[in-house]
């Protein structure tokens, strides 16, 4: 009966652990916020890198949402 306790314990002590990832956190923008920064994108036709760089932080924020799911 011991060696059975000793042989569970030895297996257990095999296992690989489960690692859960860790995501970054999100901040929150206000409805308001995005209002004025969709209404600065659009009066200004020139802007190049700042739409760019919008869509790149939704692409972002998406992939944190499956990072967090995951991790639950």
């Amino acid at each position: 009966m011991l060696y059975l306790a000793v042989f569970c314990l030895f297996m257990v002590s095999c296992s690989t652990p489960t690692l859960k990832p860790i995501c970054p956190q999100i901040v929150p923008w206000s409805a308001e916020f995005q209002h004025q920064a969709a209404a600065e994108i659009r009066a200004n036709s020139t802007l190049v890198a700042l739409p760019e760089i919008a869509r790149q932080d939704v692409i972002l924020r998406d992939q944190v949402r499956v990072c967090r799911k995951a991790a639950q």
